[in-house]
């Protein structure tokens, strides 16, 4: 298990002998500066600006080896937005200087925005993150292309990296561009492929159940597939808040980092979504030496960041910890999440009878697209799953003795 020092945020590994090159990877969440949602004019008002928005964490983004962003839309002045469940995503090109300001050296696309404004849309963003000096990856002209994995060298380390979206409206197909589909058995056979191309190879997910504080049993599973198959790195993000970590054979997991530059509206917003940390490692390809967990807020008034201090900090990293003890443990994992899932059937039923009537209007396409998300979804259908099998055993949430701890994770 991974359990940071609540003072300094930092696990280190006290096993650690190997005398392998080591790398320093940070790695952040969602960055979406889309139209009307706040960050595409900060983004555009130049460098000194998209200085304050990062405030000081980029200080710390801009100390590693290399560094990795999930890129949660497409910028271009093209395109037309696809029917798709959920909101469709987009800015302007000249929000790249954000990312260019912020460091970043890989650009995940694999997620359920990239494609939101079409073929077109998702040409001119690869064109321009290119041209911008950042490698892209999990994203591309058909199934194969979007899933070959990106390489580079840092540090005289060769790293590979691939990128994977949980199966949504945004994924490619044989014939049809999009992201790089989360498809566990031929993942891990992608995974076998690469690991003798580098020295490292992170694995870059898009998915798991958004704003539950911790992974499914099938997320942790798949991760840890990844791990098996060769994996060094495991990251996830896409759930909008955090979901601990661990050390499996000897590999760090970080199941969810949360948004990182992500703008809601926060008198309406669910308060897990601003539950949000990057992290840096120290890794080489034998071993995980540390990891270093850096939580941080939003001045709303500003929408600048700023790092957590102090007990603030200490606060976050202990949940952190509790939530890494969760997956831990299979048997308490299980009950969370059979309680998570109970509690969700309500909503989740609501959807899909509000789709069921909607199916039957004069234009049925967007609740098509609806339904199949929540059947094709992994984040989606396992809840449902679950639920219904809790139904069918004639269990509910409260018959798992961690509701009260539930409440506390999720407030």
């Amino acid at each position: 298990m991974i359990s940071v020092d609540i003072s300094d945020g930092v696990w280190r590994n006290p096993s650690q002998t190997d005398s392998d090159k080591k790398l320093r990877v940070a790695a952040v969440g969602d960055i979406s500066p889309c139209k009307g949602r706040r960050y595409d004019e900060l983004f555009s008002a130049g460098r000194e600006t998209i200085e304050k928005v990062y405030g000081d964490t980029l200080g710390v983004l801009l100390d590693k080896d290399l560094s990795l962003v999930n890129f949660e839309l497409p910028l271009s002045n093209r395109g037309e937005a696809i029917i798709k469940n959920g909101p469709n995503l987009i800015g302007d090109p000249e929000v790249i200087e954000g990312f260019v300001v912020g460091g970043f050296d890989v650009a995940g696309m694999a997620n359920n925005h990239i494609l939101d404004y079409g073929p077109e849309a998702l040409a001119d963003t690869i064109k321009t993150v290119r041209a911008n000096g950042i490698i892209p990856v999990g994203a591309g002209k058909d199934v194969e292309d979007a899933s070959k994995p990106a390489f580079l060298e840092r540090a005289g380390v060769n790293v590979g990296v691939i990128a994977l979206e949980e199966n949504e409206c945004c994924n490619a197909t044989r014939t049809t561009p999009g992201a790089s589909p989360y498809r566990p058995g031929p993942n891990c056979d992608t995974i076998r492929r690469t690991r003798d191309e580098c020295d490292l190879l992170i694995v870059f997910v898009h998915g798991s159940s958004e704003l539950c504080p911790f992974p499914s049993p099938r997320t942790v599973r798949d991760f840890r597939s990844f791990v098996d198959a060769g994996a060094d790195v495991v990251i996830g993000h896409h759930a909008h808040t955090i979901q601990g970590m661990e050390l499996y054979r000897g590999r760090p997991i970080i199941y969810n980092l949360g948004n990182f530059i992500f703008w809601s509206n926060p008198e309406t917003q669910s308060p897990q979504w601003w539950k949000r940390m990057f992290v840096r490692l120290t890794v080489s390809r034998s071993s995980c030496e540390s990891v270093e967990v850096f939580p941080f807020d939003t001045d709303f008034e500003t929408g600048y960041l700023r790092l957590l201090n102090g007990q603030a900090k200490s606060d976050f990293l202990a949940n952190v910890n509790r939530l890494s003890e969760i997956i831990a443990d299979p048997d308490l994992h299980e009950r969370f999440w059979n309680c998570y899932s109970a509690r969700m059937m309500s909503f989740y039923m609501g959807l899909l009878e509000r789709e069921l009537v909607d199916l039957k209007a004069e234009d049925p396409r967007q609740a098509a697209a609806d339904m199949r998300n929540l059947f094709q979804c992994e984040a989606h259908s396992e809840v449902i799953s679950t639920g219904l099998d809790l139904v069918r055993r004639g269990l509910k949430a409260g018959d798992f003795g961690v509701e009260d701890e539930l409440d506390r994770l999720t407030e």
